[in-house]
């Protein structure tokens, strides 16, 4: 194993109890499970990416629907739920994107894109479309969990904060509302006590 960027990077093999050890010593249980029992949607129309990919992320405990092209990806998206998606960019029937601007895709799926060709500009649309990541290919199959959770944990903060601002928003209009009328809410609680 050795060390790269902060985390470790090795290759997993069939029945190799340490690397799984290793591995959630490095990333961590939580990372490790993010797909467990969730449902996952791949678009990849490369077939042997696409094995590797589905084999890597079934091992974890989830379930991966695997389309080649964007009509399959449609209809997946029609007749299933997804927790998660991960898409290939560029198709041999389009961009993956067009899932996206059409809002095929709910805002429950946690979409990562993945592109072989250093598309910022892909990436970026993507991301103000919704998409939570992407990768840029090629990738070790090892960082999809950590991407997934990583995208996950800002998505669950931004709730958080969101959440936070209308709880003080709704306080400082309750504090607006009670100093405007304070003695009338104390003549109010006056006659209410004693009717």
């Amino acid at each position: 194993m050795r060390k790269e960027k902060g985390f470790a990077k090795f290759f997993l093999f069939p029945e190799d109890s340490y690397s799984v050890i290793l591995l959630s010593m490095s990333f961590g249980k939580e990372t490790l499970g993010f797909f467990k029992d969730k449902e996952i949607l791949l678009l990849e129309d490369d077939l042997l990416l696409a094995k590797r990919i589905t084999a890597s992320i079934e091992k974890t405990g989830a379930a991966v629907t695997h389309c080649q092209n964007l009509e399959q990806a449609e209809n997946a998206l029609n007749d299933l739920s997804f927790e998660a998606a991960l898409f290939d960019l560029n198709l041999p029937d389009g961009e993956s994107l067009d899932l996206l601007r059409r809002k095929l895709v709910p805002e429950y799926t946690l979409t990562v894109l993945m592109t072989g060709e250093g598309g910022v500009r892909s990436a970026v649309e993507a991301l103000q479309l919704g998409a939570a990541d992407y990768l840029a290919k090629p990738f070790d199959l090892d960082e999809l969990p950590l991407v997934f959770a990583n995208a996950d944990q800002r998505r669950k903060n931004a709730r958080i904060r969101q959440h936070e601002k209308e709880k003080d928003k709704r306080e400082s209009q309750n504090l607006f509302f009670e100093s405007s009328f304070a003695e009338d809410l104390s003549r109010l609680e006056k006659i209410l006590e004693a009717d």
